[in-house]
């Protein structure tokens, strides 16, 4: 019971240890865009119609570089949690099967 204690732990800190990572990054302020100042940045129309949806809706909208951008979604992602859990429960089955 012990090791699979032991196993459990470190597959939960192995699993979250990547979600306190920070991005460092400088974000501009956040301000209302018109659907046509979004377009200009690059959103289509579809896109730009929804973000101007949603800044009615009180939700902020910031333009980002590439880069921060890449580093903002720099965080895990849904595949690396599923592998990290697919792994986690690996450990916890060796454990118990090898007791």
């Amino acid at each position: 019971m012990n090791r699979f204690a032991v196993a459990l732990a470190m597959s939960a800190a192995l699993i979250t240890a990547p979600a306190f990572a920070e991005t460092q990054f400088r974000s501009a302020t956040p301000q209302t865009f018109t659907a046509q100042e979004l377009r200009a940045y690059g959103l289509d129309q579809a896109a730009s119609d929804r973000a101007v949806a949603l800044q009615e809706q009180g939700y902020e909208v910031r333009v980002l570089s590439e880069e921060e951008a890449a580093q903002y979604q720099a965080g895990i992602t849904d595949n690396q949690w599923l592998l990290l859990g697919i792994l986690a429960g690996v450990i916890v089955i060796a454990v118990v099967v090898a007791d």
